[in-house]
This record gives structure tokens, sequence and C-alpha cells, in this order.
């Protein structure tokens, strides 16, 4: 039961998160907000979204994908009509399409493929397969920990995929003495390995996708393959850091740590089916240039064949997480509104020029960071994302990209992502040890991506 602090917390969030909402719906004369602002109405209405969607997600008064829904109904029924006033005439499609857009059917599918994976145990088995064959040397272990964590966590939930591996690697740190660094270096290489192993495919967090789908807008998005030709090799850089800097602060004491046993893993035709419409999709993912099927189209095909052939359950449809992707959605609705109403150009002339394209990069970095830290990456992406669409004078692409980077290599509180909150969890690490590694893989991995990233990612993206 959560204590009276906690209650009491809950309900002020709530209370403010009321507050707020009824106060846009009490301002409902565009006028006043017009004159507040200094802006034309289409802007001044987009505006008072933002502001509000930022308060409720920093806060969350009321759950994230609640915020979405309200982003809509306030789309339809507010701005819609104070546009139209305008001479602009915005079909409620504009605003609706984003709910089951390209980019919320490929995380749909990635779902899918993660439900499978999990439902046979194929995640596990590819684990136990490389640890088994590190040798139970302390260094290698943890190598190939932060390695297949972030392998999977490319392909699977990074939450889903770091409370896997914590479990079998937990196991490991049985025969461990006490007092030896291990014990904190291998959890610590469970959480960062799933953070970083997000940037390596379009699927392996939202930001990515949110990205990916504001570029396509403006057509120069990368597609699967080439974003990940973009991504790995900066992702072995981090993953190198990792390793390196985990060694360096928790060096191992023991000269070696064995594999527990578990129960065998029976070979099934479902299981079978599952790696079979996996590779397929994989497949057509990265060849996606080569073929008429969008990444979205691509997705439906493990979502009917693992349904409709009852390789999974009407059960495990319900448990998918659909509040990510009504997050995704709502965030994605929120940068049509941005761009529809001329708000992006607004912020777009409060740029200073001087700035340049690599201050820019550095300022997105840095405020993406902090914002993630404290809130949900999805939901950072889903308010800085619309912005840096607006800005008309330099590439969007390799700053979007910056963007999406920025929201998953931020890592510094077990709050920032649930990765550090199961590896919190696990009781094996306090927070000092989980910040000292964090801070400095999380400005380092800022750093590069705000500098290094740019150099590299031009040389994929069309910027013309």
């Amino acid at each position: 039961m959560p204590d009276r602090k906690s209650r009491r917390r809950r309900y002020i969030r709530r209370v403010l998160g009321s507050v707020l909402v009824l106060g846009v719906l009490a301002a409902g004369p565009t006028d006043l907000i017009t004159e507040l602002t200094g802006l034309d109405p289409g802007p001044a209405v987009t505006l008072v979204l933002v502001i509000m969607a930022a308060v409720l997600w920093v806060t969350e008064a009321v759950p994230l994908f609640v915020t979405s829904f309200l982003i809509l109904l306030l789309e339809l029924g507010w701005l819609k009509p104070v546009l139209g006033k305008q001479g602009i005439d915005v079909p409620s499609s504009y605003f609706l399409a984003p709910f089951f857009s390209n980019v919320v059917l490929l995380f749909l599918g990635g779902f899918v493929l993660s439900a499978a994976f999990q439902k046979f145990r194929l995640d596990e088995q590819i684990a136990r397969w490389v640890l088994d064959r590190s040798g139970g040397e302390p260094r290698r272990v943890l190598a190939a920990v932060i390695g297949v964590t972030a392998l999977l966590s490319m392909w699977m939930s990074n939450t889903a995929t770091a409370a896997m591996m914590l479990g079998l690697s937990m196991p490991l740190l049985a025969k461990v003495p006490m007092d030896d660094p291990f014990r904190r270096g291998l959890p610590l290489g469970v959480a960062f390995g799933a953070n970083f192993g997000g940037v390596g495919t379009p699927i392996g967090t939202p930001p990515n996708a949110i990205a990916v789908e504001a570029m396509a807008e403006h057509g120069n998005a990368p597609d699967f393959a080439t974003w990940m030709v973009m991504a790995l090799p900066m992702l072995i850089v981090f993953l190198t850091l990792t390793w390196v800097l985990l060694l360096r602060m928790y060096p191992p004491r023991v000269k070696r740590v064995s594999m527990a046993e578990s129960e065998p893993i029976e070979r099934s035709v479902g299981g079978r089916v599952v790696i079979a419409v996996a590779l397929l999709t994989i497949v057509l993912w990265l060849t996606s240039g080569i073929h008429p099927l969008e990444t979205g189209t691509v997705a439906l095909i493990p979502v009917i064949v693992f349904f409709g052939a009852r390789i999974l359950e009407t059960a495990d449809f319900k448990r998918l997480p659909w509040d990510v992707l009504i997050l995704a959605g709502g965030g994605l609705s929120l940068g049509a509104a941005v761009e529809s109403s001329g708000l992006s150009e607004v912020i777009v002339t409060l740029i200073p020029a001087a700035i340049g394209p690599w201050g820019l990069a550095a300022a997105l970095a840095f405020i993406a960071g902090v914002m993630t830290t404290f809130m949900s990456n999805t939901a950072t992406a889903n308010l800085l994302v619309p912005v840096v669409v607006g800005i008309s004078n330099v590439p969007t692409g390799p700053l979007l990209m910056v963007v999406a980077y920025a929201c998953s290599c931020t890592m510094i509180l077990p709050v920032s992502t649930p990765p550090n909150a199961i590896a919190f969890s696990s009781g094996f690490i306090t927070t000092r040890d989980l910040v000292r590694p964090a801070l400095i893989l999380s400005v380092l991995a800022l750093t590069a991506s705000c500098t290094l990233g740019p150099l590299w990612w031009l040389l994929f993206l069309d910027v013309g």
C-alpha cells in the first residue's frame, strides 16, 4: 500500500492537473488568449495545448495516455474551429490519423513480436546461449550481459528485456562475495545495456519512431536498414564505454561465475513459427527500400499470423502496452497541430540565428536530457520533435536524431528509465552506485550525439 506522503503527492498532482485543464477550458474565449500571447488565434491556442500537455506529462496528474486523448479532444473541439475562422481548413482526420499512423503500427508489431518471444522463452534461449559461451570469466560475463541486453532491447521493450536479463543475471551472483564490486556492476550493465540498446533500431524505443515519422513527413526519413547503419557505430561505442567504465568503477574480484540451472525450454511448433515470422518481418524491415511495403504495413504480419493462428491469445492482445501507443499517437497529433497552426514558424523566429546548427544540436541535447531525466522519454520526444520540425534554416534530420538519442541516452536517476528502476529495485545497488556511472555515460553519450553524431548521420540523410 502506498504511504501517506506518496498519496498526498499524487493528490496534489491531480489537483494541479485538474486546475490546469479547467483553466484551459475556462479560457475558451480565444480573444483573451490571443491578447495575452500576442499571437494569431491558431498559434495562440496551440501554444496553450503544448503548455498544458507539457505540464500534464511532467506532473503525471493524469495517466500519460489520458493527456493524449485530451489533446485530441481540444484539437477537434477548439483548435479546428479557430483555424476554420482563419480560413485554414484542416480536416478532422489530420488530427486523428497519427493515432493509427505508420509509427504506431510499427510499434504494435514490435510489441507483438516481443510478447511472442517472451511467451515461448526465445529471448531467454538467446541470452543463455550467449552467457554460456562467456566462459564464466567476470569481464567476459559483463560484456556478454551488456551486449545481449542491448541486442534484445533493439527489438523488444527495454523494460521487458531488463527484467528478463536481471532475472538471468542474479543467479550468476549467488556465489559472489557480498563485498565484491561485481555485485553492483552486473545489474548496472543490464540497465545501461537496455537503455543504450534502444537507439539501435526504429522500434527500439518510441522516440526513434517519432523522429522517423517526422522525417518521413518531410521526405527525408531513413529506412529501417539505414537507421541501423547510422546507429550501430555509435551504439558500439556507447556499449564499449559502458563496459570499460563499469570494470573500472566496479572491478570484479571473483575469478569465475556460472549460470544456474533452469528448467529446459521445450521446442514447439509455435516457437518455430515465431522464429520464422520474426525473421521474415526483420528481413522485410531491413529491405524496405526494395519493396513497396512500409514498415508499419510489414509490422502487421506478426500481428495477423500470431493471433490468427492462435499462437498468441486474446489475453495476450489485451496485455499489450496500449498506453504507450496512445501516448505516441497523442504526441504525433500535437505535432500536427503545431505545424498546421503556424506555431512552428513562430517558434523558429525565437531561435537566435547566431546559435548555428551545432549550437542548436547542443541546446536540444541538453533540453531533452534534462526533460527525460524526470519524465517519460516518449513525452519528451512528443514535445520537442514538433519544435525541431519547424526549424527551416538548418537540416532538421540530424537534429531529430539528436533528440531521439538524447531521450534514450540520459539515464541519471532511478526514475529516469524503466531499466534503471528495475536494476535499482533489485536491492543490489544504491542511488549513488547508479548516479556516478550513469552521469558520466549520459554526458559522454549526449556530447557524442550532438557533435560526432550529426557528421555521421548527414552521410545518410537526404537534407536537400
